[in-house]
């Protein structure tokens, strides 16, 4: 009988052994769900860094050249208007500028403008 005793004991030992197995499988299953959440943060920083590329636009829209002669004014953007709209009739499509030079003349009260270094013409300013 003392041999069923032994065998009895490493039984035992053995279970024991599967107890303590068990506790340390959880802890490494909890490690990897902790992970998860972290990865989340980064990406709310992520639109932070757009909000401040706005107001760099709106800076841009508040800056207007405006020429003025004898009593006259006219803002350089309604030129630029002017000549692309000029150069449109004339049979150009708006995709083929790439390049403007605009030339203001004020005394002759005219703008001459030059488009891709190739087509030239005159509006009048006033």
């Amino acid at each position: 009988m003392a041999k069923d005793v032994k065998a009895t004991k490493t039984t035992v030992a053995k279970t024991n052994a599967v107890k303590k197995e068990e506790p340390i499988l959880a802890a490494v299953v909890e490690e990897p769900a902790k992970k998860a959440p972290e990865k989340k943060a980064p990406a709310k920083k992520a639109p932070a860094k757009k909000a401040p590329a706005k107001k760099a636009v709106t800076a841009k829209e508040t800056t207007s050249v405006i020429v003025q002669y004898q009593n006259n004014e006219v803002n350089v953007a309604s030129v630029e208007e002017k000549v692309k709209a000029q150069f449109i009739s004339e049979g150009h499509t708006a995709a083929s500028i790439k390049k403007v030079a605009i030339y203001v003349k004020p005394e002759e009260y005219a703008a001459y403008y030059v488009i891709n270094e190739k087509f030239s013409g005159r509006v009048d300013l006033f």
